[in-house]
């Protein structure tokens, strides 16, 4: 499943997301330092692929000034989409035709169509993000950039690296794109204070023009919302394991909810492997 996650705040979302924005060039970094100027990755949003870093950042600083918010308050937020192997080795099938293992197998051309169908998402994803907070809110009256990345490291603290198959720091293998995405806290155009932080499911009010008003951002609807609209975007056929409300109920659920999806998951896969003989 797709997961959409929400990053804790520091210190350094209550000031210029400068700091945030120059950390996102690492992989570019890396591609110049490589002379594969081509595979670099810019900033977008919703309406433009191509955006400069000091750019990125002056578009969610400015959002944010002359809109009353207090000094101790988070000016910006982080967001990730996180895609699983499977569905981003269905994506570049699309737009390959063949198995892709990890990007440098695609050529320039395919590469740059892999990138554009991650973009088209993350875009179906700030729609998602704005309808969510229930408050006729559109992807129109918020500020965000976004960046696509490829590569992930392994940390100190993951199993290959403390059991000594992996050093930490080193490149992982497969197909590692993710999303990194800033947004800001404000309403473009209003005095409108929009937190992913302040979720509905615990509260039921939303801080507009200062006035206490029903609404919020219930975080679990926006995966429920991301994987629909990736399955729809991409025709992707989703199995029951792989399925955000399938997990929330294993975590989550009662115990005859979680024996009941089991057993599911159990004759899905057995159903499966039947086909799989079959053909």
């Amino acid at each position: 499943m797709p997961v959409s996650i929400v990053h804790k705040t520091s210190g350094d979302n209550k000031g210029s997301c400068t700091k945030y924005g120059f950390y996102l060039n690492k992989e570019n970094q890396e591609y110049i330092k490589q002379n594969q100027h081509e595979r670099q990755q810019f900033f977008f949003n919703q309406d433009n692929d191509k955006i400069s870093t000091i750019k990125a950042i002056d578009m969610i600083d400015t959002n944010a000034k002359g809109k009353g918010l207090r000094k101790n308050v988070d000016r910006y937020f982080t967001l990730t989409i996180n895609l699983s192997e499977k569905e981003l080795k269905h994506i570049a099938k699309l737009v390959s035709g063949k198995e892709i293992r990890d990007v440098k197998d695609l050529n320039q051309e395919e590469y740059k169509k892999y990138n554009q169908a991650i973009r088209s998402y993350s875009r179906k994803c700030m729609m998602n993000y704005a309808k969510n907070f229930n408050k006729n809110i559109t992807y129109k009256d918020i500020s965000w950039f976004a960046k696509v990345e490829h590569q992930r490291r392994y940390k100190g603290y993951e199993d290959e690296v403390i059991k000594g198959k992996e050093k930490s720091g080193a490149i992982k293998p497969g197909l590692q794109t993710h999303v990194h995405i800033t947004v800001s806290r404000m309403h473009k155009y209003q005095r409108i204070n929009l937190s992913p932080r302040t979720n509905a499911r615990k509260s039921d009010k939303l801080t507009l023009n200062g006035i206490k008003r029903s609404g919020g951002f219930d975080r679990s609807n926006w995966k429920q919302l991301n994987e629909d609209s990736f399955d729809k975007m991409f025709g992707y056929s989703r199995s029951l394991e792989e399925k955000f409300e399938t997990h929330r109920i294993l975590k989550n659920g009662c115990i005859e909810e979680q024996i009941a999806m089991k057993s599911l998951i159990e004759k899905e896969n057995q159903r499966d492997n039947i086909n799989q003989i079959s053909y």
